[in-house]
């Protein structure tokens, strides 16, 4: 059906006496529907807010060049993440809609093995190929070939909306607390602030959520309101469906899963804890000793669980219970088990896996290490029933402090006995503090405030403490138990463990001065350490001592040997020795030797 001239003319008055923007004029001869499409914007679900030129740029960097582009800028209301894409014209929409339809209706099933295995590739491959053919009767040449594209695989493939976040390395957390509220970002920089996406439809923000369920392999509807599951990419969703149980209308949260952990040299640059720490517990690990990190909400329990793992030796058998799997290591010897939830109408029909049937699996394993993602219920008695009889185990819990954390442990639903609580040799307390960066300049990083062995219950030792006025750790190797203990049983002196702590300790700062930061090269020299600890402390030495050559010039000699570790902290100032005479290994050497290196890799 054609439109006419006066048909159009009427059309067009009604609009503007009932206040509808008016934003092109059709042309004679249209049909009736592309004409209304022509004279009315597209009506869109959600809301994007152009960022105010005026507003001053924190920061700004692409997501994925040339299309997505981020901002964070200084607004009346804080800072806000704005997120800036390649712009879309109406008649671009409009174009976008027919060939995302045609693609619907014309794609191939795939027929090859390798096909399937790599669905994206596999879909956007047939996208270009519908493009082409299409090419001309949609206009799909140039900038809008590649425009277009993008959003086909934004939309089809990605997380639509909300995909340029997901892209951002710099983000670790995705909230949308419901319609006509911004969402908001956990940014490593800047905290949590929010963006400029909204999503203004309660129907299109369910079947989002819909969408990201089924992305998760998990259903979600009025029924069953809730789901907590896992997206591709190992990223952790947590969503509501409808108004059932969130007033404002559907809601999700998203924490991103780092396709690559941390390593515990990154850890140590960015000064979670120091290096003669990290050898402290590499120790510990190597010898079966068992280990719980505390801390509150997002304080980087489980990237220093999943750091502080990769010291387990790369023969032992290790078995991993998580609610979402998380971990991430690199051993070959790794059995990986997780939950799994019911969805049975009326209560349990005995189809639900708990943490607490995985844990009291795992001892059927025969496992040298457990490690549990968190401990919050009765899979805590079993594990701590699993280290005494000599399991060795790693694990997080949320708490504030380490006393709180002990009181959750001693009380309901975990009920670990008082007489058990030294079977958890060493307590982690991490947290989110502030730091300052320069004057009028502070950043939120994570510590480790203090590490404590445990000797019975309600007496604890330090070991090692961060001091907040100068930003760095304190050890005191000497006042350890189970360094002694590791020591006895190896027919050793302590002194000869703290040496080996001290060359670990040089082995790190020899991997940080030459940027060994993935951490699968860190764990490959980690598992070479263990293989032939003297070839590859040696060949750390031999390089650092070449480094010493060539700064001569810049560094002060000095014979000075250090003294009690507790003098040792991430920030102090320890002169290099650049002599590259034969040295004797002993300890006073080796500390010597730490120090330098330690002093070396701050230049």
């Amino acid at each position: 059906m054609k439109i006419s001239v006066h048909k159009l003319r009427s059309i067009i008055e009604r609009l503007k006496l009932k206040g509808a923007p008016v934003t092109k004029l059709p042309r004679e001869g249209m049909g009736v529907e592309e004409a209304v499409r022509t004279i009315l914007p597209l009506v869109e679900p959600i809301q994007v807010t152009p960022r105010d030129p005026s507003w001053r740029v924190i920061e700004s960097y692409y997501v994925y060049r040339p299309f997505v582009k981020v901002t964070i800028a200084e607004t009346p209301e804080g800072p806000v993440y704005f997120v800036e894409e390649y712009g879309l014209t109406i008649e671009d929409k409009l174009v976008l809609d027919k060939l995302t339809q045609i693609l619907l209706d014309e794609i191939k099933p795939p027929s090859k093995p390798e096909e399937i295995k790599d669905l994206r590739s596999y879909v956007f491959e047939e996208a270009k190929r519908i493009a082409e053919k299409y090419r001309t009767k949609l206009g799909l040449v140039g900038t809008r070939r590649l425009k277009l594209l993008y959003y086909i695989e934004r939309n089809l493939l990605g997380y639509g909306p909300i995909d340029p976040l997901m892209r951002d390395p710099n983000i670790e957390d995705i909230s949308c607390n419901g319609t006509n509220v911004p969402i908001y970002v956990w940014h490593r920089k800047y905290e949590s602030i929010p963006t400029n996406i909204t999503f203004l439809d309660d129907d299109y923000l369910n079947e989002f959520v819909m969408k990201l369920a089924h992305m998760a392999g998990k259903h979600i509807s009025i029924a069953f309101p809730i789901v907590d599951a896992m997206l591709p990419g190992k990223h952790r969703l947590a969503a509501t469906f409808g108004r059932e149980v969130s007033v404002k209308g559907p809601t999700f949260t998203i924490r991103k899963f780092r396709e690559r952990p941390f390593s515990p040299v990154e850890l140590v640059m960015g000064g979670t804890f120091n290096s003669l720490m990290a050898a402290y517990l590499w120790t510990l690990i190597e010898h079966g000793k068992t280990a719980m990190i505390a801390g509150g909400t997002g304080t980087g329990k489980t990237s220093l669980l999943n750091a502080i793992s990769l010291f387990i030796k790369p023969g032992m058998k290790i078995v991993s219970v998580e609610d979402t799997p998380e971990l991430n290591l690199p051993h070959p010897n790794w059995v990986q088990l997780t939950t799994r939830e019911s969805y049975v109408v009326g209560g349990s029909s005995g189809t639900e896996i708990k943490l607490f049937d995985l844990v009291k699996l795992s001892l059927r394993y025969r496992p040298d290490y457990i490690i549990v993602g968190e401990v919050r219920g009765e899979e805590a008695f079993v594990l701590f029933q699993a280290m005494a009889v000599g399991h060795g185990g790693l694990s997080t819990i949320h708490a504030e402090t380490l006393d709180y954390a002990i009181k959750r442990l001693t009380s309901p639903p975990m009920n670990i006995p008082k007489t058990y609580m030294r079977l958890m040799n060493v307590f982690i307390h991490i947290n989110r503090v502030i730091t300052r960066i320069e004057k009028g300049i502070v950043r939120v990083q994570r510590r480790i405030n203090i590490i404590q062995e445990v000797e019975d219950y309600n007496k604890y030792i330090t070991i090692a403490e961060w001091d907040p006025r100068t930003d760095q750790h304190k050890v005191y190797l000497e006042r350890s138990i189970h360094l002694k203990d590791i020591a006895m049983k190896r027919g050793l002196d302590i002194e000869d463990i703290i040496e080996d702590i001290y060359r670990k300790a040089t082995v790190i700062n020899w991997m940080i001065y030459k940027n060994i930061t993935n951490v699968w090269d860190v764990s490959r020299i980690i598992f070479n350490y263990y293989y032939d600890p003297t070839a590859v402390y040696g060949k750390a030495l031999e390089e650092l001592q070449e480094i010493g050559k060539e700064e001569e010039e810049l560094l002060t000699p000095s014979t000075a040997l250090m003294g009690s570790t507790e003098t040792l902290g991430v920030g102090e100032t320890e002169r290099m020795i650049s002599s590259t005479e034969s040295i004797s290994h002993n300890i006073e050497t080796t500390r010597e030797l730490f120090g330098r290196t330690r002093e070396l890799r701050r230049r």
